[in-house]
């Protein structure tokens, strides 16, 4: 027996699909981890009494899978507001009146609130663009997911976070939390100044960050962008040297065919979020044809706000489905290709594949425990008609999940988050939400009257 420290815990009798290289499924396998390490993965048989373990998880009818990867979250307090409305004017009377007036705290408990939830749905790791990110550090610190932070970075609008802020945040939170917290340049949007994006660029170069930002998300962005430099959104961003593969673009619905050539020659990956898409009717991103000639593309949920929901197994579902009825096409987007988008690829934007994205040894241990013993799984089956693949993305939703794992710590125990209260968060975020709420709708009744009384001077 070997006698290991620091702590070592044994993951038990579960199906494990480690999304490795080789696509390996262990059938009443085991998985032991040292710390916060993978030290092995094999048939419980093989590894049964080799180690002394100080906490055993017993998976026995549930899969085993690596921890879920959203590379694409606003983490608002706020959901359920202008779910009807159109993507612009959504902005203008919901968001933008938001970002004005929201307040550091508030920005803490909308971080605090999605990653707990994040976390309750199976996700281990998060790329988050918000306010007042120091506060989603602490947040992210204090309920134990993996987070990367890229600041909503705006010289165009006031109430956004400035250059000198992002670069503060790399300087002084950038690789905390023993490693889970890193931070990354953010940009809000694609036309943004060729001055920031030039600055962000030479600030990824100089701290070896990534850059994270919006573009071609709608016609109105390609058009405008069209109209400004007469160039689409990404030839603009890759003059500027924001393209690459520490970069990650969100949306990419519109795309030229010379935009799609420099996504695949500068390796740069793409943030697909088909709910946010559909539900503002952005349009359907070209999915299928990037992925088919090598772009790296992974999921993101969008904001709550945006998609009212931090669940990856309905942004998987929804992945799927989208692409086949779009290309009328039954045969794309298996079932294995998409939680593959969501864990390995995910990890390969964020260039963190060879820590996180697969269930192997020398990664972290971040890993999602998923019960599978529930009549809407049933029948499990295996052999000629495996079919957990198809039951993660097709069947799955985030109360499915019993165990989260981050950093070989249990950070979620048989769907109770051991990090943080979470009746608190409930009240806490809640009350953070109405009075984020209610200050907005000042602001915009100011404005409504403001727009009035220069309605009527013009016309005296």
């Amino acid at each position: 027996m070997i006698n290991l420290s620091p702590e070592t815990t044994l993951i038990k009798h579960g199906t494990i699909l480690t999304m490795d290289s080789k696509d390996r499924v262990i059938e009443d396998g085991s998985v032991v981890i040292r710390g916060s390490t993978i030290l092995d993965v094999n048939k419980t048989e093989k590894i049964r009494d080799r180690y002394k373990v100080d906490r055993t998880i017993e998976a026995k009818g549930k899969a085993i899978i690596p921890g879920l990867i959203n590379i694409h979250l606003h983490s608002w307090p706020t959901k359920g507001i202008g779910d009807e409305f159109s993507l612009e004017k959504w902005l203008d009377t919901f968001v933008h009146p938001l970002h004005k007036v929201v307040q550091p705290n508030e920005a803490y408990m909308g971080s605090l609130l999605s990653y707990a939830d994040s976390i309750k749905s199976g996700t281990t790791c998060i790329l988050d663009m918000y306010r007042f990110m120091d506060r989603s550090a602490d947040a992210a610190e204090r309920v134990g997911i993996r987070a990367v932070l890229a600041p909503m970075v705006s010289d165009a609008d006031p109430f956004h976070e400035k250059f000198e802020d992002n670069e503060k945040l790399i300087r002084e939170r950038h690789g905390s939390a023993n490693g889970r917290i890193h931070v990354w340049c953010g940009v809000d949007h694609s036309d943004s100044s060729p001055e920031l994006l030039r600055k962000a660029r030479e600030c990824a170069n100089k701290y070896k960050v990534g850059i994270h930002l919006h573009t071609n998300e709608s016609l109105r962005d390609v058009k405008t962008l069209k109209r400004r430099y007469d160039k689409g959104p990404i030839e603009y961003l890759h003059d500027l040297g924001i393209t690459g593969r520490n970069s990650v673009f969100a949306h990419c619905v519109w795309l030229s065919k010379r935009e799609i050539q420099i996504l695949r020659e500068t390796g740069t990956s793409v943030a697909h979020c088909p709910v946010s898409n559909m539900k503002v009717a952005d349009g359907v991103a070209p999915i299928p044809h990037l992925m088919s000639i090598g772009v790296n593309v992974g999921l993101g949920s969008d904001g709550t706000i945006e998609s009212n929901s931090v669940d990856m197994f309905n942004v998987m579902r929804l992945t799927s489905l989208l692409h086949r009825v779009n290309e009328m096409d039954a045969t794309i987007m298996p079932a294995k290709t998409v939680l593959r988008m969501a864990t390995l690829d995910g990890a390969r934007a964020l260039g963190l594949d060879k820590e996180i994205g697969s269930i192997e040894p020398g990664k972290k241990a971040d890993i999602a425990i998923v019960d599978l013993h529930k009549l809407h799984f049933t029948p499990v089956l295996y052999g000629d008609f495996f079919n957990i693949y198809s039951h993660l993305v097709y069947v799955a939703s985030n109360g499915d999940v019993e165990t989260v794992i981050i950093d070989g710590r249990v950070v979620m125990e048989n769907r109770s988050l051991k990090t943080v209260d979470e009746d608190k968060v409930i009240q806490e975020a809640t009350e953070a939400a109405k009075a984020l709420l209610e200050r907005s709708k000042k602001l915009r009744r100011s404005a409504r009257t403001q727009k009035n009384e220069h309605d009527r001077d013009m016309s005296g």
